[in-house]
């Protein structure tokens, strides 16, 4: 049996023209009645007002009270952060305040009803559609993830940097298809993604982007061409494996966007559009945040929108898996949290030579019928993913968290040991440490599945053995708090020691507090520690990694974290081996 994330009509997906640009005979759909501001916009659905949400409840904004279009609308939806959900998410992940939501299937459904009442629109992505991705899309490489992609429409995807969580190699082949370096996966072939991935930003050093990645793209809805330039985080030289982004750098992304506004404008782009995959985040609380509100938004946001082009109207944000619309400098900035749960709806309107913007955000909710074709196809990827998923590996006797108080991981400390265990004797390892990035879902107590550690630790990692002085490993204890805003505490194994977060930077861990294997740490010392080859190769900004000698590769590390559930029997949350002070 093969599954495919088919076309629901004959002249939806998007073609490229003769000039590269990508054309389509779609149209999105508008926010609210025009002449309205952009601050307005939050809560309107459709030309009446909605009905009035319980105090302390964000209305619901979704796709059942669509306004009718004007003459001369073009709309846009976008999405970000995907992460390979394509079953509908759960607890926390599946909602948007109080609104069950998300889900692959329910996300086309709610685009159908958007193309069917405003069929001049364009679907586009803000990137980290894959990568860190429940078992039934990262099993299969992320391919069907791919596949339901170009199933919606998707006409252009700025590269996120979980794209290139396995490297510029991989993410070529996402784009042209083809079987992974391990084998096909399961059902049709696979044949690559039918939209342009974007990353102005992303050059080697004679500024040449990737193979399969292009700068911008040009969309042509309705009669009207925009064009559409795309990033990537700078971050994402710490974010992902060093080996598989070598001689990439990242650039700026406002100079990268600004650079190519000219030859957007030359092809005869009558507005620009930014797909950016970096973001921000509203001040209020999580509970009470509103979809479709601007407050108190992170200094990053507007600092994008004032440093870009004027002729950059619309910039779909990423990254930060939050929500918001916001208009800055002329310009319509918005994110549409993550993992499918909202799709923003940006209206352009081109009168008299001028053009102007609107968004909303529209929840997906799970009260529309969902798309057939798509669950068929989630059907298959689950039974293929079934019996490796449902089989149990170990047993938790309490629950273990991906995060604590502290900044260390209860789980996190769970997998350091399991390093440490699996190293232990063949490479004489003495501590090991895990990244909190890393750690990418609580589990719950009872058995564990396969299903479940493969989404804790979905990135298929090994596990790494090398060398390191007591004073280097002083300097990586320090490193945590290299980014004093958002600390990266590491989960250890082996080692124990005290830090003071309001101490001076390079003072953060206690003196003398510092234990390996009981003992107090020797500075000149060698020590032998285990840690992910992400890790090993100085990700998330751990650069004294990278300075190990005598390095020794061994299992992958959720290999080592079955075998380590299977020997240890029932487990809990270790007693914390690191000490806030």
């Amino acid at each position: 049996m093969a599954a495919e994330f088919t076309v629901a009509s004959p002249g939806v997906r998007p073609g490229v023209s003769e000039s590269g640009g990508m054309s389509v005979l779609r149209r999105a759909a508008a926010g609210c009645a025009a002449g309205l501001s952009l601050v307005l916009l939050a809560g309107c659905t459709g030309s009446e007002d909605p009905a009035p949400a319980p105090p302390g409840v964000i209305p619901l904004v979704s796709t059942g009270d669509l306004p009718a279009a004007e003459p001369g609308e073009v709309h846009l939806f976008g999405f970000n952060d995907l992460h390979g959900h394509l079953e509908a998410p759960e607890a926390s992940n599946g909602l948007v305040g109080e609104y069950p939501a998300g889900g692959a299937a329910y996300l086309s459904a709610h685009l159908d009803r958007l193309r069917a009442a405003y069929p001049d629109s364009a679907v586009l992505s803000a990137g980290d559609n894959i990568g860190a991705s429940p078992l039934v899309s990262s099993l299969f490489h992320d391919e069907p993830t791919v596949a339901f992609l170009n199933r919606v429409g998707v006409a252009a995807s700025a590269v996120g940097n979980h794209e290139l969580d396995h490297g510029v190699s991989e993410l070529t082949r996402l784009g042209k298809g083809g079987c992974a370096i391990d084998g096909c996966s399961p059902g049709a072939p696979f044949t690559g993604a039918e939209f342009d991935f974007l990353a102005a930003n992303l050059t080697n050093a004679g500024g040449e982007l990737p193979p399969e990645v292009r700068a911008w793209t040009m969309l042509e809805v309705g009669g009207h061409k925009i064009g559409v330039v795309g990033t990537v985080t700078p971050d994402t030289v710490n974010l992902v494996f060093p080996e598989g982004i070598r001689g990439y750098s990242f650039g700026d992304q406002a100079e990268a966007i600004n650079k190519y506004v000219p030859a957007m404008k030359q092809a005869g782009a009558e507005t620009v559009v930014a797909l950016v995959h970096d973001g921000g985040t509203q001040g209020t609380p999580a509970k009470t945040t509103d979809y479709n509100g601007c407050a108190d938004i992170s200094p990053g946001v507007p600092d994008l929108a004032a440093r870009t082009d004027p002729a950059v109207q619309v910039l779909f944000t990423a990254h930060s898996h939050q929500p918001y619309v916001c208009e800055y400098d002329g310009k319509v900035v918005t994110q549409a949290a993550s993992y499918g749960r909202l799709i923003t709806d940006v209206t352009l309107r081109f009168r008299d030579g001028k053009v102007s913007a609107e968004a909303v955000n529209r929840v997906v909710t799970r009260d529309v019928e969902p798309d057939a074709t798509v669950t068929a196809a989630i059907d298959f990827y689950a039974a293929q993913a079934a019996p490796r998923a449902e089989r149990v590996v170990g047993t938790a006797t309490a629950p273990l968290a991906r995060g604590s108080a502290t900044g260390e991981s209860p789980l996190g400390a769970v997998i350091a040991d399991a390093m440490l265990d699996v190293t232990g004797e063949s490479a004489r390892a003495v501590a090991a440490f895990m990244n909190p990035g890393g750690v990418r879902a609580d589990i719950d107590p009872g058995p564990i599945t396969y299903g479940a550690i493969y989404e804790t630790q979905p990135f298929g990692n090994q596990v790494v053995t090398l060398s390191l002085t007591g004073h280097q490993i002083l300097e990586l204890l320090e490193q945590q708090w290299d980014n004093e805003s958002k600390p990266a505490v590491l989960s250890v194994a082996g080692i124990s020691y005290a830090y003071d977060d309001s101490a001076a930077p390079g003072d953060k861990v206690v003196e003398d507090s510092v234990r390996i294997g009981g003992q107090p740490l020797n500075e000149v010392a060698v020590y032998r520690v285990s840690t992910n080859n992400f890790l090993a190769s100085g990700g998330d900004g751990f650069t004294v990694f990278a300075r190990g000698t005598d390095t020794t590769v061994g299992p992958t590390d959720l290999d080592a974290l079955e075998t380590y559930l299977r020997a240890e029997g029932p487990v809990a949350a270790p007693a914390p081996r690191v000490q806030r002070r």
